[in-house]
Order: C-alpha cells, then structure tokens, then sequence
C-alpha cells in the first residue's frame, strides 16, 4: 500500500488539477489549512483512505459528484460539515453493442482520525465549476437581506413614478385612474364598515346610557382613515399590475412586477404576469436568434449550390454534380441544426427511456469511429429526447474532426445523478482562455464557422438539466463532454 504524508504547521497546502492519490494519505495539520480537489485526481480502485490529524485548522476536501465518502473522524470541539451525497450504487450493464468497463470496485475515500478544534469541509462542485463560484454563491446569499431592503425602496419609488405618470401623460379619466380605482375601493370599504360601526353603535346605545354627538364624528374620522388606508394597500398592487401590462404593451417586454411583497391572488396575478412577460420576450428573442441562424448558415451554400448548377448546366461535369451533392448534405446538416435549435427554443422535448450507450455508438459508428473506441461505463438508461442528444453527439464527433484531427475515444458513464458523453481527439487542445467562447453562438472558430455546434450542445445539455466543458485530455487534446440528469 502506498502512503503519502502531508503536512502544514502553521501555513497552509493544497492539492489541486489531476494529482495522483496514494492509497494512505497521512494528513497532520497544525494551525494551518488545506485543501483537497479530487474532480480531476487520479485514484485507484477501491477506498483510499485519509488519516487527518488536526489541531486549531482547516480542512476543505472537494469531490466530484461520483465518487463516494465515509467519514470516520474523532473530533472534540470540532466541526466536520458533509455536503456530499453519496452516489447510488448501479449495477454493471449487460449485453450491450459497446465494450462495457471492466468491473471494478466504487472508488471511494474514507476520512478517518481525530481534530481537535477544527474545521473539515466535505463539498461538491461538478464538472467546470470553480471553488470561486461556489464562493460567489455564498456572497449572493449574504447580500439577499440587503437587496430585499433595497428593493422594498425601489418599490415605493416606482409607485411615485407611476403616479406622477398617469398625470402627465394620461387623458380624461386615465389621468385620474389610480386615484379613481382606489376612490371606488374606499367607498366599498367604508360603505361596509359604516354598516358595521352602526350596527356596533345601536347595540352599543341600547346597553348604555347614550351616545354623544362627538361619537358621531371620531367614528366617521376613523372610518375614512382607516377605509383610506386599507383601500390603498388593497389598491397599490393592482395599480403595479395595470402599469406593468401597458408597459408590456408598450413593447418594454423587460418589465416585471415584484411579487416579494404581495400575497393572496394579487401575488398570482403578478406572477401570471410576468411568466407572460418573459415567455412572450423569450419567443421573440429565440425567432430573431433563429432568423439570423438561417440567414448566416445557409447564404454560403445557397450560392455555392448556385454556381455549381451554372458550371454543371454549361458543361456537363461529373466533378461539379458531386460538389453539388456534397454541399446539399452541408445543407441538410444545417437545416437539422437549425430545426433542433428551433425545438428547444420553445421547449419542445419529447422525452423518452433511451440507452444512451447504443444511441451514441450507432452515431459514431456511423461517422467512421471504430465501436472499440467506445466505451460505456455504468447504467446509462435516461429518459432524454432522443433526436436532440443525436444532435448533439453528432455536433461533438463532428467538432473533433474539425478542430481536433478526429475523434479518438467516446465515452459514456453514469456519474451519481448524471450521464455524461465524452468525446476524445487528438488535437492541440482548447486554451483555459478560449473554452467559454467555444460554447457561444456567432463567435468566429478557427475553421471559419460561426459556432454554432458547440452552442447548441451546451443548449441541448442545459435543457436536459445538466451542463458542458472543455477540459484537457491525458497525454494531449482536448476532453469536449456534456452532462444530462437522470
């Protein structure tokens, strides 16, 4: 068993990137910190174990969703926080038309030892998370108190706004709208309390000797202060909801009413609201994305198409028909982009059970990748639209063969609560600097494209719940993988 010692008194240590674990793992900390990622450590089957000797430190151990930890640990006024969850245990498939792992025992890390007033952390990150994001999430958190004051305030100024408004810009009654609408709110209430009070002030002068005329006057003094406020806060949210949708209907289609501070069926009609805002903004946003797509992608073969009809007609040639041929099959690969993009901008998923091992081997096989260069690794049954993540695989083969000299090694695993499809090849690889651009529409590659393959993977990965990366392959290239959720 090989053992490995790690050290800090009074400073701190990391480990980080794709550091080969020993078995044993002796950790002796001393008034210092560190800090274990393990998403890209090499581990061997089996459990590795992580002896902890601690005193007055910190210890933050991050691990990918997939890989399994027992905590064993002696602590006496201290503090050991688990935010991983295990991944469930899943059975090896069998019969498959794709070379299957060998079976080999979970990876899996046992902490065991004792601290003494100290701090270990046990969390998640997934695949192209950061330890900053996390971070950053955690400031959000803090600053949520703080925004809700502030937005409270912006409330309040938006209603001023809204008044001063309707006076400058409305004509006859509209002008007059919200002092109208909370007018009419305030005689009903006060209709009905005046009602109440007087069936209060008959019973009230049958058991007493009387009442007085000045009882007259403070019960309607607080029956017009007390009809006037609860008029205006019953009134105040439905004034916000009749601006909001002249706004919309204005085309100011960024509008939204905070529904923080309403409740009750005005708190649903505000909601209501602005799902409409934001889904009628999302589908005028997806048909201007999509009419640029059609325009950008297919002008290029359109007049390519053009000039080898005029070449063939004059002179009859062999070579100009087959360029023909070859560019309606760009043309056809565009138009089935352009209609899986259409599909998910308006959410149309057809989801269904799908063997993900045997639909992304009969699409590689049918690009040219030999089927021992496939590999499934664990149960990989999910339900997902199929026609999408054809797509998508088809988008990463054919980003290898394009950027990267071809594909190499595709993979397939179950990884806790996610599929993940991996694609290998043998390029140069993705510089850190140039991954996030590589998944964004309309950015220019290096072959000439406007980058829509690698963007609509990302989409196709985030409508199935999961993500897309760029990482480096072991021995060079580039690892290009998207994740969908079981």
């Amino acid at each position: 068993m090989t053992t490995e010692k790690l050290s800090a008194v009074m400073s701190s240590v990391e480990r980080v990137g794709g550091w080969t674990v020993p078995e044993r793992l002796e950790a002796r900390i001393m008034w210092g910190s560190a800090q274990l990622d393990f998403r890209s450590a090499k581990l061997s089957p089996g459990t590795t174990v992580i002896d902890v000797r601690m005193t007055m430190a910190n210890l933050e151990i991050i691990l990918p969703p997939e890989l399994a930890i027992d905590v064993a640990v002696d602590s006496v006024m201290a503090n050991v926080e688990v935010k991983h969850v295990n991944p469930p245990e899943d059975p090896e498939p069998e019969g498959q038309p794709f070379r299957v792992a060998p079976a080999v025992a979970r990876r899996r890390i046992r902490l065991v030892g004792r601290t003494r007033m100290s701090n270990i952390e046990v969390s998640t990150l997934g695949h192209g998370e950061t330890v900053d994001d996390a971070r950053h999430r955690d400031r959000h958190r803090r600053r949520h108190n703080h925004e809700e004051h502030r937005r409270h305030w912006r409330a309040l100024h938006a209603e001023k706004e809204m008044w001063r408004d309707a006076r400058r810009h409305g004509r006859g009654p509209e002008a007059w709208m919200p002092w109208w609408l909370m007018s009419r709110m305030r005689r009903r209430i006060f209709f009905m309390m005046a009602v109440a009070m007087g069936i209060g002030g008959f019973v009230g002068f049958e058991l007493t000797d009387g009442l007085r005329w000045w009882h007259l006057v403070l019960t309607f003094f607080v029956l017009g202060a007390a009809s006037g406020g609860i008029a205006w806060r019953m009134t105040r949210p439905l004034i916000m909801v009749v601006k909001a949708a002249r706004d919309i209907g204005d085309g100011k289609l960024d509008t939204r009413i905070d529904v923080h501070h309403h409740g009750g069926e005005m708190k649903l009609l505000a909601t209501a609201i602005n799902d409409m805002a934001s889904k009628i903004e999302q589908q005028l946003k997806d048909q201007r994305t999509l009419l640029a797509a059609v325009s950008h992608e297919l002008r290029t073969p359109l007049g390519h198409m053009r000039v080898l009809v005029e070449t063939a007609r004059d002179t009859s040639s062999p070579a100009a028909l087959a360029e023909l041929d070859r560019e309606i099959l760009v043309l056809d690969d565009l138009v089935g982009r352009l209609l899986a993009s259409s599909r998910l901008e308006f959410g149309n998923l057809e989801r269904r059970m799908t063997n993900l091992g045997e639909l992304v081997t009969d699409v590689a096989t049918s690009a040219g990748i030999a089927p021992e260069a496939i590999e499934a690794i664990g149960l990989v049954d999910v339900a997902v639209d199929a026609t999408l993540i054809r797509r998508a695989t088809a988008n990463l083969i054919g980003n290898a063969k394009i950027h990267g000299g071809g594909a190499i090694a595709i993979r397939i695993e179950r990884r806790g609560a996610q599929v993940v499809i991996e694609v290998d090849d043998a390029g140069p690889g993705v510089p850190p600097d140039r991954r996030a651009d590589a998944f964004r529409a309309f950015v220019p590659s290096s072959a000439g494209g406007l980058g829509l393959g690698l963007a609509l993977v990302s989409r196709i990965a985030v409508a199935h719940d999961g993500g897309a990366w760029i990482a480096e392959r072991p021995g060079g290239g580039a690892r290009v993988g998207f994740a969908v959720r079981v």
